[in-house]
């Protein structure tokens, strides 16, 4: 009876040993498949992270090379605008010096005296022409109606005359160099060549 007690003792022993292993196992399993599902969460976040911050770096460097490009097509704008405000401007000048040498320009003379006489009727008023405008001198004198003295201005090039007055402290410029200056303002403003 004794070995028949120490049989079933034995097999009730062996049946919670067993128990217990099951229960170890699968605890220890269920503990894997935590750990497993925890370790692909961190992967997948960590990956999701990665994938942003890759996105975030492209995006960046898109930016950066839309605004170089940007930056380059307005440099080279530029210079095209620049090119045709030389080109335009070149040619009026052109013009403009080739009216200098016409017949008409010296009435045009005439008007810019009298303009000037209108601001600066003082006798001791200076006025200056380039130098090839010193032939009409006699004129510009006979026009200014009053005491002056015709003199050369190497900076203006184009033609017109500019008067001085140093008593009063005034300055007329009726020069065609002036105007053509103050045009190329307004062509800046209105010829619909901005660069924006």
């Amino acid at each position: 009876m004794e070995n028949e007690n120490a049989s079933t003792f034995l097999e009730a022993i062996n049946k919670y040993a067993e128990q217990q292993k099951n229960h170890i196992q699968s605890e220890v399993e269920k503990f894997k498949q935590e750990e497993i599902k925890k370790a692909e969460n961190e992967v997948l976040n960590d990956a999701y992270k990665l994938i942003q911050r890759e996105i975030t770096d492209m995006k960046k460097e898109i930016k950066s090379d839309i605004s170089k490009y940007e930056m380059n097509s307005r440099r080279e704008l530029l210079k095209q605008r620049e090119s045709i405000f030389k080109s335009v401007f070149k040619k009026a000048e052109q013009k403009l010096l080739e009216y200098t040498k016409g017949s008409e320009y010296p009435k045009l003379l005439v008007g810019y005296v009298k303009n000037i006489n209108s601001v600066l009727n003082y006798d001791d008023t200076v006025l200056y022409v380039k130098q090839d405008d010193m032939q009409y001198e006699d004129i510009i004198k006979s026009a200014f109606g009053r005491d002056c003295r015709v003199e050369v201005d190497d900076h203006i090039d184009i033609g017109g005359i500019r008067a001085i007055n140093k008593t009063v402290g005034l300055v007329a410029d009726e020069t065609l160099d002036a105007k053509l200056y103050h045009e190329r303002a307004w062509f800046e403003q209105n010829s619909g060549l901005k660069v924006i």
